[in-house]
């Protein structure tokens, strides 16, 4: 049976972590250093989006110059979780009057944490 996302991490192009939202317990925090270092570092990013390491499953997309991470310790489905940032992005430009990047994440941060409960 599919579950939910275990987290999200919106990250800038350096992979920074702008915004993260850790919705189950099953995951640690330092899941994003994993992304960095196996997936951003290697220079791997344009082969596949979706990506296994450590027993996680990592979904990840860019748009403009961020990158967002959703990260599943178990059975996901994948167009579902793909869908869902699509819906999301197309939401948060609607809120940010059309631009979605670094910027518009970094002063709106209060109400994606908001969108994201």
């Amino acid at each position: 049976m599919p579950v939910a996302a275990s987290a999200i991490y919106f990250l800038n192009l350096r992979g920074d972590v702008l915004i993260n939202r850790l919705y189950r317990d099953d995951v640690g925090g330092n899941m994003v250093d994993a992304f960095r270092m196996h997936i951003m570092q290697t220079k791997e990013l344009g082969t596949c989006p979706v990506r296994l390491i450590g027993g996680c499953s990592f979904f990840y997309m860019r748009i403009s110059n961020v990158y967002i991470v959703i990260v599943v310790s178990s059975n996901a489905n994948v167009a579902c979780a793909f869908k869902f940032v699509v819906e999301a992005v197309s939401m948060f430009k609607s809120y940010f009057g059309g631009a979605f990047d670094e910027d518009a994440i970094r002063n709106n941060f209060v109400l994606i944490y908001e969108l994201l409960d």
